[in-house]
């Protein structure tokens, strides 16, 4: 990659990689058990689905599930958990609510970055295309970046865009506890496709005074932060 080539997202890419992270961000505060991981996953997809359509490119269903699985151990720890501190969190509310805003800050943080280099992945030829990687080898080589490279300056426009905006982000989250009280009984991915699919544009509307806002703080990271990723991304799926 030319040392001159500008890796910054371009206007568009940026407005879905903000608009989804934001989304996905905001997960954990649902205060419905179960949901919030469900929802979290939805919203990735998404990502990912927009991300490959707006360079022309499409993704099947198995590509799209492997680039954004996680590991999980939801049927002996991740719902046992969940069980166990759903009580503990409506008597201890100001407690975990703080502990949750502070996961819903690193999971935006997360959640961009993990879009950016699926952006990479895509525009590089490396996912979706004939003679690229694998959709594990892209989602491996993804964590491996994401764990290892700097990341405080998008940490930073996001918790200044949050300390803002906690009316328009508590209005979206009691807007996606109405959504799923309807599916707290039977919580599926298919169920929750169900419930945010119809009201994704609804939602994503909501947090658009969120998104501009965090776009703005944005423009201070360098184009150095996002060139160190892609070479980083680059160097682990060519190696």
């Amino acid at each position: 990659m030319p040392e001159t080539e500008i890796s910054t997202p371009t206007p568009a890419v940026q407005g879905t990689l903000l608009t989804y992270a934001v989304l996905t961000g905001l997960t954990p505060l649902i205060p419905i058990p179960f949901v919030d991981d469900l929802a979290k996953d939805f919203f990735r997809r998404r990502l990912v689905r927009t991300l490959a359509a707006s360079r022309g490119i499409t993704l099947g269903p198995g590509v799209v599930e492997n680039v954004t699985s996680e590991p999980s151990g939801c049927l002996m720890t991740g719902c046992l958990t969940q069980v166990v501190l759903y009580p503990l969190k409506k008597i201890f509310r100001k407690v975990f609510y703080f502990l949750e805003w502070k996961r819903a800050l690193d999971l935006t943080s997360q959640t961009y970055h993990f879009g950016f280099l699926v952006d990479c992945a895509l525009r590089d030829g490396f996912l979706g295309a004939a003679g690229g990687a694998s959709p594990e080898g892209v989602r491996e080589a993804i964590a491996g970046v994401c764990r290892e490279a700097p990341i405080r300056p998008v940490e930073s426009a996001v918790a200044g865009t949050f300390r803002q905006s906690r009316a328009a982000i508590q209005a979206t989250v009691s807007s996606f506890e109405r959504l799923f009280r309807q599916v707290a009984g039977r919580p599926g991915p298919a169920q929750v496709e169900e419930t945010l699919g119809p009201a994704e544009e609804q939602e994503k509307r909501q947090v658009a005074g969120v998104v501009e806002s965090l776009r703005s703080r944005m423009q201070a990271v360098p184009d150095s932060h996002y060139r160190t990723l892609r070479e980083q991304l680059r160097a682990r799926l060519q190696g």
